[in-house]
């Protein structure tokens, strides 16, 4: 499937100010809401610490650049007990510990906010265990994810051309997260950086990962995912984005569920 077939597929009714309160009006392949929500403007609390901020991170990939660029079947989640669209092998000295990840991207369930429209096969995250927990996942809890891979799409112009699909890739999320005034690499408060009053731990993460080094690099463990000197583009409230240029693929990961850096 083209990217443009894809787009057309997936895209959505637009949503109406009355409507579901964590999309735009803006047509989005993966935000999009169909249904009238009479209650909508009554934005429930946040209980979950990483939540919002994914969901703004997930928005990132509607943007136009962006969206024409990733491979919206490529995809991997990660819940504290499943690895949804590839097991997890045992790490090495690999970028990641992911093996070939196959999970879809559709959207945000219709007006629930609370749910991601998926695809895919979801594992047990146990590193070198393939057992299948739950073939042909639809959805997923928002609250659950912890990390999210994504990769885009090979080009003509290899992947160390400046105008590779990984280097747009790259200069469009660098683009949007200064537009959404996510951070890249001032210290900022915990408020200003967590979703709810319990994951306070995330603010020192986030700066000691955006402003540790000049070379933007970073090595960190995420439960049984290990990612080894990714980098570091910036962050969207309390989830980092991390960028792999060896393997084309791009990371978005809760600042609170980093458990260990390298």
């Amino acid at each position: 499937m083209t990217p443009e077939a894809y787009m057309k597929h997936y895209h959505c009714t637009a949503c109406s100010a009355d409507s579901c309160p964590l999309t735009d009006q803006e047509v989005r392949p993966a935000c999009g809401c169909a249904a009238e929500n009479d209650d909508a403007s009554i934005t429930p609390p946040v209980t979950c610490c990483c939540k919002s901020s994914m969901v703004e991170a997930l928005r990132l990939l509607c943007g136009t650049t962006l969206g024409s660029l990733v491979d919206f079947d490529t995809f991997f989640f990660l819940t504290d007990a499943l690895a949804v669209g590839s097991p997890l092998s045992t790490p090495k000295d690999d970028t990641d510990n992911i093996c070939n990840p196959s999970a879809g991207l559709r959207r945000l369930s219709p007006c629930n906010c609370d749910l991601l429209d998926v695809t895919g096969t979801a594992y047990f995250a146990v590193p070198g265990n393939d057992c299948a927990a739950l073939e042909n996942l639809d959805q997923l809890s928002l609250c659950a994810i912890k990390a999210v891979a994504f990769q885009v799409m090979e080009g003509e112009c290899p992947r160390d051309c400046d105008d590779s699909n990984y280097h747009r890739a790259v200069r469009a999320i660098r683009r949007a997260i200064q537009a959404e005034g996510g951070t890249t690499g001032a210290c900022a408060s915990c408020q200003a950086h967590c979703d709810c009053d319990d994951c306070c731990c995330a603010a020192g993460v986030l700066t000691e990962l955006s402003s540790r080094n000049l070379s933007r690099q970073a090595t960190l463990t995420v439960g049984p995912l290990v990612l080894r000197k990714v980098s570091v583009l910036g962050s969207v409230g309390s989830v980092l984005v991390l960028a792999s240029e060896c393997l084309n693929r791009f990371y978005l990961v809760c600042a609170d569920s980093i458990e260990a850096l390298g």
